[in-house]
């Protein structure tokens, strides 16, 4: 029967979709369509043609193309009835296809051929007009087709626009450095924002970001920051080139447009540029659209210094956008334009940061200056988990891909303003050092001069005279093996969540930032080496439960195919990388917080891989996860041996 996969697939007490008892409409003839924008799994357009009765369907992950050069991919679906025609709304999660669907364009369409190979119609809807052909080709799988717009397209009675494709490598334009704003008055401006100057392409509901060069040229995309994953979605499935730039707090600044609606339009002047650009859902969650001014002279300039910024870009009225270096754009530079306000320090505080334009991640090109934005933009969340406790720098001078190395002892260049500590280091160079309290934002600013990319601590704190408290954590470091990822360690994590809920005790999961997790638990101990006794007990317990999954012995060579859970890391003389510091990793990755909804939802490693761009907007959700670390007393833990005891 026509809709017996349909009917098989819906259950109609939890959808609200039509689900019909009959096929009653069979062999019907009609000529409507709709397509259907659906928030699914993965973003996609359904294109849904009446035939005998049934709405023959397809999902486009891209929608539909705009032009004759762009063939899309779509995935022949079951036959939908034609109560689908109306249905918008949303679709329970875990229901097949959960995620809300709303009608994108409909109508009616008049056929051309129609056949098990290829389907050619031509559609009369608002925003999907014209000839349009879904081509099966026999080696592929059943459900795998193509569709594409015709070259050749009928008179459907109003003017056709061409569509043209979206440019590969368009250029972006680039300013000229200028000492001053232009003297007359036929210029606009706007700020600049300290961030990076990228290329937004859209097109199919999905936006990627390409971070542009001294010559305009974009290269390869960044990885999406999570704050602006709506941005594609929002955009739609037509296609988009923006110029904007992109701030270390993952906020997306947009400045120009330079195709849109199929059309190019870098030839049209500023002003209409910007009206079109005014009419696209730009502004959101993290992005938003760059202010325009009159040019205003000394006063507008003082405005942006005033706000922290680093200067502006003037845009003569009337210019197109051409690409490449262009005189009717001047960019100005608020710390040198002669004015009365002093020019800003690059650092904070009684801290400076020495060469701030300095790249310390050559792959993202992620410079000084945007790791110290970095700290103080989660500094809030970040200094509790330092205070109190000295910190080991981990320091790239000449970035990560050069040379790094361990520092410890700051004596020799820590500022006489930034509390530092002498700790015992048995088993070091001497017999102690002075190690660094980082406790706030001018002490996270001096590390960052220093490319000091990671922080490390333990897991105790300073009490008096600098002597040692007692642990006031235990940390179980999830590390793996070959062969495995951090989906792995996932997995682990959970058994060692269920494994300690049964005692009452809570862990709190983090990423390492590379290729692990850290598990913490708050505690009260009055005998240091408790906390390494106890967290020994749960590895091996885990190991002897999950012989196939988890090993407890250091043993590189063993560890092949399994997740170490590594309890060593408990020992005082040890440390670990700190809640939200970054990694000198190729990409600057961070140690993040999770929630164990994310844990146990992950289904692929980049679920579990944050970079620096996306913390912001996490604190924003999910404020300090770690915050339970520092809020709570503490739990007594178990008697020594109580938890290695495995059921019979």
């Amino acid at each position: 029967m026509p809709l017996d996969e349909y009917r098989r697939k819906r259950d109609r007490r939890r959808t609200p979709e039509p689900v019909p008892e009959d096929d009653a409409a069979a062999g019907r003839t009609g000529d409507r369509f709709v397509i259907q924008e659906h928030h699914a799994t993965a973003l996609h357009w359904d294109l849904r043609l009446e035939r005998d009765g049934v709405l023959a369907s397809w999902a486009v992950p891209k929608g539909l193309p705009t032009d004759p050069e762009t063939v899309r991919m779509a995935v022949r679906t079951e036959d939908h009835p034609l109560e689908y025609l109306d249905f918008h709304g949303t679709i329970p999660r875990g229901e097949y296809g959960g995620g809300t669907m709303s009608i994108w364009d409909a109508g009616r369409y008049d056929t051309e051929k129609w056949s098990d190979r290829e389907v050619a119609v031509v559609l009369h809807g608002d925003r999907a007009r014209g000839r349009f052909v879904l081509l099966h080709r026999p080696a592929e799988r059943a459900d795998r087709w193509l569709l594409r717009r015709t070259r050749e397209q009928p008179d459907l009675g109003t003017p056709d626009e061409a569509h043209t494709p979206l440019p590969r490598d368009p250029r972006l334009t680039v300013p000229v450095r200028a000492g001053a704003l232009p003297s007359d008055d036929g210029w606009r401006v706007r700020p600049r924002f300290g961030g990076r100057r990228v290329l937004v392409r859209s097109d199919g509901g999905r936006a990627t970001l390409h971070p542009v060069d001294a010559g305009g040229a974009p290269g390869d995309p960044l990885e999406l920051p999570s704050g602006l994953r709506g941005l594609g979605p929002a955009l739609g499935a037509g296609g988009h080139l923006l110029d904007a730039e992109l701030t270390v707090r993952g906020e997306l600044w947009v400045a120009d447009v330079l195709h849109t609606g199929g059309r190019d339009v870098r030839d049209l002047g500023l002003g209409e540029r910007r009206a079109l650009l005014e009419a696209l859902p730009v502004e959101g969650p993290h992005r938003r659209i760059a202010p325009l001014y009159p040019n205003a002279g000394a006063t507008l300039l003082d405005a942006v210094r005033a706000q922290g910024l680093p200067g502006v870009v003037a845009v003569r009225d009337g210019s197109p956008y051409r690409g490449g270096p262009d005189d009717d754009w001047q960019e100005i530079d608020v710390r040198g334009a002669g004015t009365t306000v002093p020019p800003r320090r690059d650092g904070l505080g009684r801290a400076t940061l020495s060469n701030p334009d300095k790249v310390l991640y050559p792959a993202t090109g992620t410079t000084k200056a945007q790791v110290l934005g970095y700290y103080l933009a989660v500094a809030e969340a970040m200094l509790p988990h330092l205070d109190g406790r000295p910190v080991t720098l981990k320091r790239w001078p000449d970035g990560v891909d050069g040379p790094s190395f361990f520092e410890k002892n700051v004596s020799r260049h820590a500022p006489t303003w930034l509390r530092t500590a002498r700790v015992g280091t048995p088993g070091g160079r001497s017999e102690s050092a002075d190690f660094p309290v980082i406790s706030d934002d001018e002490g996270l600013a001096w590390a960052a001069n220093l490319a000091a990319l990671e922080l490390h601590v333990p897991q105790w704190r300073l009490g008096p005279r600098d002597g040692r408290h007692p642990p006031d954590r235990v940390v179980f470091d999830l590390d793996p093996g070959e062969g495995t990822d951090v989906l792995d360690c996932a997995r682990v994590a959970v058994q060692v969540r269920d494994l300690l809920a049964g005692h009452g005790l809570p862990v709190y999961p983090s990423t390492s930032g590379g290729k692990g997790m850290q598990l913490y638990l708050p505690v009260r101990v009055t005998e240091p080496e408790r906390t390494a006794e106890f967290a020994r007990e749960v590895a091996e317990r885990l190991a002897a439960e999950h012989p196939k999954q988890v090993i407890a012995v250091m043993t590189r060579a063993r560890r092949r195919g399994k997740v170490f859970v590594d309890w060593s890391q408990n020992n005082p003389a040890k440390t670990t990388i700190a809640s939200y510091s970054l990694r000198g990793r190729e990409r600057p990755t961070v140690a993040t917080p999770l929630t164990w909804d994310e844990v146990e939802g992950a289904r692929e490693p980049g679920d579990l891989v944050f970079t620096l761009d996306d913390l912001p907007a996490r604190l924003e959700a999910h404020g300090d996860l770690m915050r339970p670390l520092l809020d709570t007393e503490g739990f007594r833990l178990p008697r020594g041996g109580v938890i290695g005891e495995v059921p019979g």
